[in-house]
Parts: C-alpha cells; structure tokens; sequence
C-alpha cells in the first residue's frame, strides 16, 4: 500500500492547482499578466539564491526586467545542476532529457513544478472532454528509464482507472493496430510519427475504431498531413500539446490555439539577435519557469523554433497567451545557402504522394544536398525520384540534389521518437 500512499500524497496538491488553473484560463489579460510578474519575481528571487545565477546576474541582482536576463543554454545545465545540488535539503524530482539534440542532460525538480506540470496536463486533457472513466489507450515506450521519471509513476499509478498503458510503440504498426482493436478506446494518446504509421495501417485493412472520439499527441511536431488523413481515415480530430522534459509548455484547445501554460512557464519567441520576433515570423523559443524554485530555468533556449501568434483572442473564450505553429528542434531545420532555416514538413508532402513508401527520413547532408532514406517494397522508380526532386527544389527555392538510400527499416530514439527530418550541418549543431 506504499506505493498507493504515495502516489495519492502526490496528487493531491495537483486537485486545487487544477481547479484554479480551469478559472485562470478565463482570466482577463491583465490579471494573468499580473500574475505571471508575481511568480517570475518569485522565480528570479529562487534563483539568485543560487551561485551559478549570481554569478550570471552580478550586479543586476534579482532583477524583474526579464529581457536584461542572459540566455541559458543548454550547455550551461550542468553547472547549473551542480549548483543545485550543492545546497539541496530536502526530496526532489530528478529526469533526463532524450537527448535528442546529442546533449543529455539531467534537470531537477520541486513538487510546486511537477503538481503544476501535471495539473496544466489534466486542464489540456478535460478541455477536450478527456476523462479517467472512459476507455484511453496511451501507446508509450517500454524502457527501464521511462519507469523511473516522475510522470511514469504518475500515469502507471493505480489510480489510472480505465486508461491503459499499450507498450507497443516499438512493435510493427499491424501489432499496434490489433492492440487497439481489442482495447477499442474512446481516447489515444501517441507521438505524431507513431500515430503516422498507425493511420497508414488502419488504411491498409479498411478498419477503423468505432469507439474512437479523439487523438491526443505530443513529443514531436504534427504534419498537417497527419492531421488531414487522421481525419480523412480515422473519422476524429487531434489534440496536440507542446511540452518537454523540463516544462510542459502549451496545448491545444479546441478551436485550435495552442495556449501557453502562464501559470507554469513565461515563453518568449526571438531572432538571432534575441530580440522578440513580429507576429507570424519564425524565432527560438525561450522559456522560464514560473513554478520550479529548487532549479529555476531562465530565459532557458530549449532548442525549438516557432512562429509568433498575431492572435489577441482564442475564440474558445480562453484569456491565456497563445503561440503559432510549433516548427520543432533545430536540428530539425534545414539551414539554406544564403542563411535562411526552413522547416522541412513541406517536403513531406511529395514524399507522401508516393504510396510505396511506407516510411522515410530527409537528412541534410549540406546546404544544398540531401539524402531521402526510405522503406518500400521495391526500389523507388526513376520518375517518382525526379517528382520528389523537382518538388525539394519547388519548396526550397534551391537546386536541390536530392539523393535516395533504400532502407529495410528507419531506427526509433530511445524514447520511440521517428526522426523525420535531420540536418547534420554543424552550424544548427552549435546553435543548438
């Protein structure tokens, strides 16, 4: 019963957060914005307790003016870390990130940020008119380190009800199919380029999941291609979120925005010259924590890229900051001969036009080349190679030399992730 204990000690400061966090999301801007000041005075204030940031803000000391704040990168956590855990006193959180980006590194957490993650999860999920009584099927990867992170003894607790738990994401898509199918769920939880593979199968053997109410993804930027034939094939729309192993950062309401979570995280997007970027233009994404005083994160540069919102209302009714399209990780990007980075997710679309394949990989190579690495029965016929060409060139306004690698399969991350789009340029390696 320890285990049972403990998971209910963990929840229960999530109830009231959560309850608050469903009146905030209607709040006027004023008040969230007043709001958010107060707890970033609080996080700055945690912060310069700490050498390594007292170090960083010299003289400045606990500033309010957030922008005067340096940018953290990515490179500078571990001495952060080890800033922390010379003065931590008492229980804490410790997770991992993928290391998706060839940087692993470890993060440090209070129980203020993991109720407030969680709570801001369950707000996502309940907009969406998700609930525990219902059938939910949540396809996951099967690793030992999964297990051990906070969220793992959250959702494999015993208080999940009828949510199952599939650890199916490494097996073939078939498998997952018959999974399903026996579950029949009214809920599914996977990563976009999972749920990609799925969609493919489910349209292979004419079913579909007559229960099915709705998607729910995160982890991974979503095509909307995969939106469009989840739609087309499946009868339901997708939920997405945008969150990360240190924050959960935004989600999807029903009319589409993606809110950010105000009451858990500040995020900023900006230029190369970390200026903040005009509505509808592209920037790297910035985030502080509002919540986490043991290891506070500021202006933290998490590797991502999104467009800047013009929108000043959701029409939902929601008052919470909203973000445009979340473009994904650096390493994601594809950087141009004059300078410029691209999203790759056009090019899926030429890609996708060609049935055979059943699976591929655009890697960049250098500015102007690029390998496809694909899963198909047969060789890619002559003609369908010069389409997917003429479309790379089409889409990049480059000359694009585009080479093709058969493959027999396309290896998963550790944490089941696909990685559709890689750019091995060593320029988004050290802005990343």
């Amino acid at each position: 019963m320890s285990g049972a204990r403990t998971v209910v000690r963990n929840l229960l400061p999530i109830i009231p957060k959560y309850l608050r966090m469903r009146r905030s999301q209607y709040a006027n801007a004023a008040a969230i914005e007043a709001e958010s000041h107060r707890r970033l005075e609080d996080a700055l204030r945690a912060a310069a307790k700490l050498p390594f940031y007292r170090e960083r803000f010299g003289a400045s000391g606990n500033t309010v003016d957030l922008r005067g704040c340096p940018i953290l990168k990515r490179s500078d956590i571990p001495a952060l870390n080890q800033s922390v855990r010379h003065q931590i006193g008492g229980a804490f959180f410790h997770e991992n990130s993928s290391g998706s980006t060839g940087m692993p590194v470890e993060f440090l957490f209070d129980n203020e940020h993991q109720s407030g993650r969680y709570a801001a999860r369950i707000r996502y999920l309940r907009a969406s008119g998700w609930s525990p009584l219902r059938r939910n099927a949540w396809i996951v990867a099967s690793t030992s380190r999964l297990d051990e992170s906070p969220d793992a003894r959250l959702v494999f607790s015993r208080l999940r009800m009828r949510s199952t738990f599939l650890r199916v994401i490494f097996r073939p898509f078939a498998e997952q199919v018959e999974a399903l199918l026996a579950l029949s769920p009214e809920f599914l939880y996977t990563i976009p380029s999972n749920l990609d593979g799925l969609v493919e199968a489910f349209e292979r053997r004419a079913v579909r999941l007559p229960s099915l109410r709705l998607i729910f993804t995160g982890g991974e930027v979503l095509d909307d291609s995969i939106r469009e034939r989840a739609r087309r094939i499946l009868g339901v729309e997708i939920r997405d979120n945008y969150g990360s192993t240190e924050a959960f950062i935004a989600w999807q309401c029903p009319a589409g925005s993606y809110h950010v979570n105000a009451e858990h995280v500040i995020v900023e997007i900006v230029d190369e010259a970390n200026r903040p970027v005009a509505a509808g233009e592209m920037g790297r994404i910035l985030i502080t924590t509002l919540e986490n005083r043991l290891m506070p994160l500021i202006r933290y540069e998490i590797g991502d890229y999104a467009i800047a919102s013009g929108d000043a209302v959701c029409s939902c009714g929601r008052t919470l900051p909203t973000i445009g399209r979340i473009i994904g990780r650096g390493i994601n990007l594809f950087r141009m001969p004059d300078g410029r980075l691209v999203s790759p997710w056009p090019l899926v679309g030429p890609l996708k036009a060609h049935r055979e394949i059943e699976q591929f990989q655009i890697v960049q190579e250098s500015v102007d080349r690029f390998v496809v690495r694909y899963v198909s029965h047969q060789p890619l016929e002559i003609s369908a190679q010069e389409h997917i060409r003429q479309g790379f060139a089409r889409i990049l306004a480059i000359d694009a030399k585009v080479a093709f690698e058969r493959m027999t399969s396309i290896e998963r991350t550790a944490g089941g992730k696909f990685m559709t789009a890689l750019s091995m340029l060593n320029a988004e390696r050290v802005a990343l």
